[in-house]
């Protein structure tokens, strides 16, 4: 119950996290802005080759540290042209002659920030600016963005423009690949939602597949050529980082048997604590976004170790089978991709396009995601065609739990092993007394909420069944009688409470045995559920004789 605690938890704490950080991006689209001058105005295409660069101290600058680029040019044609460059996280002033021709530099209005964002600069140029000297000066305001060298292109803006379109057209396309199918994995889990065979997991793919998608694609330096919200557009990233590690995970959990263990929850907890904490330092000040990095990073590696340890346990429990190495397979190379991009941006300080982890997470997306996907439709129209008769077969239909009938279909199923198995025994006392003294329609309220309470207790763990009347049965498998006995004291409280909330009720009192399979005792698991009834009936007897008392 407490692992149901912790899940409901972290889909709480994981939502708030997410309308933080999408306020926080509305808040930069309404209220961040660049201050922009330009005095210039533009037919070929070259990439500037000659120039001459050297940083010189400036303790004006953030970081004390400017980086000029000298050069000129003898070929800009009548209809004049273009000097277009691309920065990041730097301020920037373009000098032609003597005069200031172009400034860029976050508003001094902008509550938070100190970054100008990424930004594609287009310089206007005229015939006249031949044989002149062009002076470009860069401001890094992080100590990632010092040395950062950009790439100068000339002549026609258009033309260099559709250059970097075409150059950034692969990642556009994987990151809009991973959008739209995080879509449809939503979509689908939004059609069959109230279908109970739907698997949640598969809405956890969807977010995922969309944040990642959108992470990418904003950090694609072509964006910021269709978006004039330079500052928003670089936070994006960042943001979309925050949120594609809880859903990421959530996901992986649920192909593993331990899917409610509480070593699942410990990460994601981590991972909100982390974006709440980047956001709050943003918000007063303290760091930018990209300077608090690091501690994303650091949540991915800490759910890499603890993947990898539940990786271990799962193959000790159900062996190695093919779903957990397709498992393995995808998420080894999205660690490799990720690995790769990790180290490209600590190298390039962010300068790099980062594409290899986006096409792992591509590929792990459309493998596990798609096959999530044909197995819920396949659930579903199962679900569709068999959900009236196999209620009606396997289910009792006062109390609607488990039937005999389930239980010995179970037991009977090929394959099942009845070592590690644990058999508890229920049986209601006094239902006799019950019906006899206050009628049917009584006692018929005594079963159900007595099966109530034990689904409540026991229902994580092993399945309930009515074996008939007053008696019922729950069978554990990979459980330890430590855990069980705890269960079954859960369960006695239960029951006191829920006398104490409805004393009008007759009182529940539910007697119980319990019993593990020993293949030195038990010929099969029939024989353990004998031995499990008669200690219940011991603890009915003693039960009895302490209410006569």
């Amino acid at each position: 119950m407490k692992k149901r605690k912790a899940e409901v938890a972290i889909y709480i704490s994981y939502a708030a996290c997410v309308i933080m950080v999408i306020s926080f991006f509305l808040y930069t689209c309404v209220n961040m802005k660049n201050n922009v001058f330009s005095e210039r105005a533009g037919e070929t295409f070259r990439k500037v080759a000659e120039y001459t660069s050297v940083k010189t101290a400036d303790e004006n600058a953030p970081l004390g540290v400017k980086s000029k680029y000298m050069m000129q040019f003898t070929d800009i044609a009548r209809g004049g042209g273009s000097l277009v460059f691309y920065s990041i996280h730097q301020d920037v002033e373009v000098y032609i002659g003597n005069e200031l021709v172009y400034d860029l530099r976050p508003s001094d209005e902008n509550l938070f920030g100190k970054t100008p964002g990424n930004n594609w600069n287009t310089i206007l140029l005229s015939k006249e600016d031949n044989r002149k000297k062009i002076e470009v000066i860069l401001t890094p305001v992080y100590e990632s963005s010092i040395g950062q060298e950009p790439e100068f292109y000339v002549g026609s803006r258009y033309l260099i423009w559709i250059s970097i379109f075409k150059e950034n057209f692969l990642p556009v396309l994987i990151s809009a690949l991973a959008i739209v199918f995080g879509v449809i994995f939503l979509v689908f889990t939004l059609i069959n939602r109230n279908n109970p065979e739907t698997d949640g997991s598969l809405a956890m793919m969807g977010i995922f597949s969309i944040m990642i998608g959108t992470w990418k694609m904003a950090d694609i330096s072509a964006m910021s050529l269709l978006f004039q919200f330079s500052i928003p557009l670089a936070a994006v990233p960042f943001l979309a980082l925050m949120l594609v590690e809880v859903p990421f995970f959530l996901y992986v959990r649920c192909l593993f048997s331990r899917k409610n263990s509480i070593m699942w929850y410990l990460p994601c907890f981590f991972s909100v604590f982390v974006s709440v904490l980047s956001l709050g330092l943003q918000i007063f000040r303290i760091a930018d976004l990209r300077e608090t990095l690091w501690m994303n990073h650091v949540v991915m590696v800490l759910m890499i170790v603890v993947f990898f340890y539940m990786l271990l346990r799962e193959r000790r429990k159900v062996g190695w089978n093919k779903q957990l190495r397709i498992l393995v397979k995808c998420v080894l190379v999205c660690v490799l991709g990720l690995a790769v991009d990790i180290t490209s941006y600590y190298m390039t300080k962010g300068s790099s396009m980062m594409i290899f982890g986006m096409a792992a997470f591509l590929v792990y997306i459309i493998v596990l995601g798609v096959r999530s996907l044909r197995e819920n439709k396949r659930l579903v129209k199962m679900a569709v065609n068999a959900k009236k008769y196999e209620r009606m077969a396997y289910h009792d239909q006062l109390t609607g739990v488990f039937n005999r009938t389930a239980y010995a279909e179970f037991i009977g199923r090929k394959g099942f092993s009845p070592e590690g198995c644990i058999v508890v025994m229920f049986d209601l006392n006094n239902l006799k007394k019950c019906n006899d003294t206050f009628g049917h329609e009584k006692g018929d309220r005594y079963i159900k909420y007595s099966a109530r309470l034990i689904v409540k207790v026991f229902g994580d763990i092993g399945n309930c069944y009515r074996m008939g009347g007053d008696e019922f049965c729950v069978l554990l498998k990979g459980i330890s009688v430590a855990e069980c006995r705890k269960r079954i004291a859960l369960l006695r409280k239960a029951a006191d409470a829920s006398n104490r909330r409805n004393p009008d009720e007759f009182p529940i009192q539910i007697a119980s045995g319990y019993e593990e399979y020993d293949k030195t005792l038990d010929y099969d698991l029939g024989d353990t559920l004998r031995r499990a009834d008669k200690m219940m009936y011991h603890e009915k007897f003693v039960m009895k004789q302490h209410t006569a008392s």
